[in-house]
């Protein structure tokens, strides 16, 4: 129902019919309880998201699963979208140098954000376009052939897009040579803490098959507890932390309704790759 209204209602339209909806949340959900870093809006409580599905319970997949504390009425950032937004915001310069950004599928939350910050250079695209998620204005950018300089980008960022791309090594190839050195790049993926190896079969291929065994329709693997082990595979050194850990204390991190199970994958390059030439 909601692809077929999407398809009848013209894109402007729907995305002033979305922008309203969002107002009206804002003071319908108003509160203290919980806090949106990206726009800023207090609320009683965030909305539900995120899908139910068996495999999702068994393999303890972390990324995807139902939170009923999970969507931010406002801008519709996700747990996720704000676990990024706050490790950029406390963690790195992201936010006060002049930085060279790439950012592949944005999220709308952060992207709305990303594109009007005067310290970036900012680069944003997808591959596809779904109803009112992505803007007009945004081109497709293919990662496993990026046409991008070596070494030119400070951040890039491809959240839950892996797992979407048979050719994961070529992919993590192109972001790695893109990369500048000292750069960091953010993929985060949805994990399963109870698989200890990346699952991948070509076999399965109808939507029925990935949501029983990956977790989602468009899914072509399940990543398991290795996930690291496959970044530090494509050169990057990774760091894997999460608010409250040592490595990132917080105050109070139940106030951005953050999925305390779910760890943040910092891989940064740490050396110099290629001539500086084009890939074609």
């Amino acid at each position: 129902m909601n692809s077929i209204i999407k398809n009848i209602i013209p894109r402007k339209a729907g995305y002033l019919l979305k922008n309203l909806r969002a107002i009206v949340r804002t003071y319908i959900y108003k509160g203290n309880r919980f806090y949106c870093p990206v726009c800023q809006h207090s609320f009683k409580k965030m909305l539900p998201g995120g899908f139910d599905l068996p495999v999702i319970k068994e393999k303890e997949i972390i990324g995807g699963g139902y939170r009923l504390n999970n969507i931010c009425p406002r801008c519709q950032s996700t747990d996720r979208d704000r676990l990024v937004y706050l490790y950029l915001k406390e963690k790195t310069d992201f936010f006060t140098g002049n930085q060279r950004v790439l950012h592949v599928a944005p999220e709308p939350s952060l992207y709305k954000v990303f594109k009007k910050m005067d310290n970036l250079n900012y680069y944003a695209g997808t591959k596809y376009q779904e109803g009112f998620y992505y803007n007009d204005e945004l081109p497709v950018i293919d990662l496993r052939a990026l046409s991008f300089d070596d070494n030119s980008f400070d951040f890039v960022i491809a959240n839950h897009v892996l797992e979407h791309i048979r050719e994961e090594k070529q992919v993590l190839s192109e972001i790695f040579r893109v990369l500048k050195p000292g750069g960091t790049a953010i993929l985060q993926v949805p994990v399963a803490n109870k698989l200890d190896k990346t699952f991948e079969d070509e076999s399965i291929k109808t939507r029925a098959e990935r949501e029983k065994y990956y977790g989602q329709f468009d899914h072509i693997r399940l990543y398991g507890t290795d996930y690291p082990v496959r970044l530090a595979e494509a050169g990057f050194k990774v760091t894997k932390t999460k608010p409250g850990d040592e490595l990132w204390q917080m105050q109070n991190p139940d106030r951005y309704a953050l999925n305390k199970k779910e760890f943040l994958y910092i891989a940064r390059k740490t050396k110099k790759t290629g001539n500086g030439n084009k890939h074609v």
